[in-house]
């Protein structure tokens, strides 16, 4: 385990020393992917979800979010869940459904905060397949609350079919 732990800051940092963008100066960066739900739901759970928890929480949302868009299939979806699943970290947190201003989700607000943290510019990473990232600039709210509630379903139901709404389903 002290190998892996020791690896892995190795590579974190590698990668931040040698991608070109060691001050997060507006592009969005691999080592970014889940953590704009992250940091919010790490704040509005009180530091209830550890920091590994939340980005899990956030892939779990970011990857739900690609597959129901069109960009990741439907197997690669599954296999990230799967994955979480087995390990036993969650995919869905109570607090992605805590209202915020206006009735929108609180954890809504996380997307503007993200924003400001990278400089003006929002840059989020997607997925087209696993391990294959590109970026967007802007996420359809309509399409995270829909990827929120099949996570919720997931957790709450143990919904194996797995079923998005027909309007979003690709």
């Amino acid at each position: 385990m002290a190998y892996l732990v020791h690896r892995s800051a190795e590579l974190h940092l590698d990668h931040i020393a040698t991608s070109g963008d060691p001050f997060e100066l507006g592009s969005s960066r691999p080592l970014d992917f889940g953590h704009w739900a992250a940091h919010k739901l790490e704040q509005l759970s009180h530091h209830e979800l550890r920091h590994g928890e939340a980005v899990a929480v956030g892939i779990a949302l970011d990857s739900t979010y690609s597959h129901l868009t069109g960009s990741l299939a439907r197997e690669d979806w599954r296999r990230i869940i799967d994955v979480f699943e087995a390990v036993r970290l969650p995919i869905w947190h109570p607090q992605m459904a805590t209202p915020g201003s206006g009735g929108r989700p609180a954890v809504l607000a996380g997307l503007e905060e993200f924003r400001e943290h990278l400089g003006g510019r929002l840059t989020i990473m997607l997925l087209e397949r696993i391990g294959s990232g590109f970026e967007v600039h802007e996420l359809d709210e309509a399409v995270l609350l829909e990827a929120s509630d099949l996570l919720r379903r997931r957790v709450e139901g143990g919904d194996r079919g797995w079923q998005p709404t027909a309007a979003l389903a690709r």
